[in-house]
């Protein structure tokens, strides 16, 4: 099926032509604790962010083996290991408590995103009266998810860290023949390997896939997030946190509030910067043109009747006069009255 280039979730329309779609990610900083969900809710608010994601990880549908261990960096405490299903255990919440966050991100004017990890995530996410699903990089192969989000007939944000362009290809098909409605793809990688990285992603999805593409970045760097903006990212994600120093996993990685607020701020400075695809000098360059840009200035007395050549006449500043431009419009003609060596040309000089 077509896709489309731009995707509306909620009320706000994400692709070529609109504002940079801005998320605050929560999803690992909400601690599994609703007073950190309803505070970072409030400060995602304040920032000014369009969305606010979560993530329903669901341990108990997700791990088979619920022996595998994870290390993770922390602030002032080192690597720490955990038993990864007790990890995501404590990081999760009941429908109704689910329900709870949907609303009061709702009520902050913030779209309520949480990337569904599980089958049943669907199904609370579609109680929670969502406006699109999303999936994470892992889940790209996982077809019976992909196809059961395209079945609520909403659009999808997908990471696509581990598809190639088949599997990427696969993916639309099943959300879209399932009657999924618009996708929004998101560059993203896990490799500190800059040669790896590939960030004509960007350009390249957008062209040949049609979908509004952006960027979801794994920790703090800025310079990726600011050269996706240059190559037309339509959303940009960010961690969130309140506390860097709590020592629980992805905490370390995200930025605090004032951090996050400097680094929209640049964005959206970068996103204005970009202006329109024409070549247009600024005001502030047509103004001092005036004083730069150089006229036709008379090199030698000239008495009335004399015919102009190009040894008469060169380009000086100030730019007010008659345009060097046009000097093939100047060389032939002749002086109606004598002007003296170092006067600026104007027409009224002239037969």
């Amino acid at each position: 099926m077509e896709q489309i280039a731009q995707v509306k979730i909620g009320d706000k329309m994400i692709g070529t032509g609109q504002p940079i779609y801005t998320i605050a990610d929560v999803g690992l900083t909400n601690g599994g604790n609703m007073d950190f969900s309803l505070q970072l809710i409030e400060i995602a608010k304040d920032l000014g962010v369009d969305a606010i994601k979560f993530q329903m990880i669901g341990p108990e549908y997700l791990l088979g083996d619920r022996s595998i261990e994870y290390t993770y960096p922390t602030l002032n405490d080192g690597p720490k290991t955990e038993n990864m299903f007790e990890m995501f255990s404590d990081m999760s919440y009941t429908p109704e408590e689910w329900k709870r966050i949907a609303r009061a991100a709702k009520d902050a004017g913030l779209e309520f995103i949480c990337t569904a990890h599980y089958m049943g995530a669907v199904d609370i996410l579609e109680e929670c009266e969502v406006n699109c699903h999303k999936i994470c990089s892992w889940s790209v192969t996982h077809k019976r998810l992909i196809q059961k989000i395209g079945r609520t007939g909403k659009s999808m944000l997908m990471d696509m860290g581990t598809s190639g362009r088949g599997n990427l290809a696969n993916v639309i098909d099943w959300h879209a023949e399932a009657g999924g409605r618009g996708l929004v793809i998101l560059h993203d990688f896990h490799t500190n390997n800059t040669s790896e990285m590939n960030f004509r992603n960007i350009p390249f999805i957008t062209e040949h896939f049609a979908c509004p593409v952006g960027y979801t970045p794994q920790g703090r760097d800025f310079a990726h997030d600011y050269m996706a903006v240059g190559l037309g990212a339509h959303v940009l994600e960010k961690r969130l946190t309140h506390d860097r120093s709590i020592p629980k996993n992805g905490y370390v990685k995200s930025l605090d509030p004032d951090e996050f607020k400097e680094w929209l701020k640049t964005i959206k400075d970068l996103e204005q910067s970009l202006g329109s695809a024409t070549i247009q000098p600024t005001v502030s360059d047509l103004e001092q043109a005036k004083k730069y840009f150089k006229s036709i200035f008379v090199k030698q007395n000239l008495r009335r009747g004399d015919m102009i050549t190009d040894d008469m006449v060169d380009g000086m500043r100030p730019g007010v006069g008659i345009s060097t431009a046009q000097i093939d419009s100047i060389v032939g003609r002749r002086v109606c009255q004598d002007i003296a060596a170092g006067t600026m040309l104007s027409w009224e000089m002239l037969s």
